[in-house]
């Protein structure tokens, strides 16, 4: 059991909060993931507290740092996600049939090649360059490698890519690279 002295602990002001005792749960939980991960005491989990406020600090609308973070947390409700969570019999794409991903959703369905095309040939290169199986890290790892702009693009690009297929696949609304891009560049 823990005193209120020990949560009080982890706010400024040194008196007993909520907030004190969410920050102590917090940093319990890292400090043991840490140490399973074999990572106490090391860097990586300041890189990642850096990261993680560089990616809350983008400059685009709230809706899209809430996509990226879902997208990082493996939450967007991709095929194989609803899959795994009983919510979908199928793990196929919606759209080609192949076996649906966060990163083939994003990065390797047809229509998401199209329209990254359409966008920068270059930065569309960047992105699929990595073959990163975790989305946090690719993420992570763009924030590092690219421009301020080139990160806001590629996460608008990702956000409505993301929307154009969950409008074909829920509504039966489909939308070309065409105007996908179009929609990018005006947003």
């Amino acid at each position: 059991s823990l005193t209120e002295g020990q949560l009080s602990a982890h706010e400024k002001s040194g008196r007993f909060s909520v907030r004190s005792a969410y920050r102590m749960l917090v940093s319990t939980r890292q400090r043991r993931e840490a140490w399973l991960d074999g990572t106490s005491g090391s860097s990586s989990t300041h890189l990642e507290e850096g990261a993680w406020k560089t990616l809350w600090r983008t400059e685009v609308p709230a809706k899209l740092r809430m996509f990226l973070w879902r997208l990082s947390k493996h939450s967007l409700p991709s095929e194989d996600v609803c899959a795994h969570r009983h919510m979908s019999t199928s793990s196929s794409c919606g759209i080609c049939g192949a076996p649906d991903s966060w990163r083939h959703s994003l990065l390797e369905c047809t229509v998401s090649r199209c329209t990254r095309a359409l966008i920068d040939v270059d930065l569309g290169s960047k992105l699929v360059l990595s073959t990163e199986p975790s989305a946090k890290n690719w993420l992570f790892s763009l924030l590092e490698s690219l421009s301020q702009g080139q990160f806001v693009l590629t996460a608008v690009t990702l956000w409505a890519i993301w929307s154009s297929r969950r409008k074909a696949i829920h509504e039966a609304i489909f939308y070309s690279p065409h105007a996908i891009q179009s929609f990018i560049t005006r947003f």
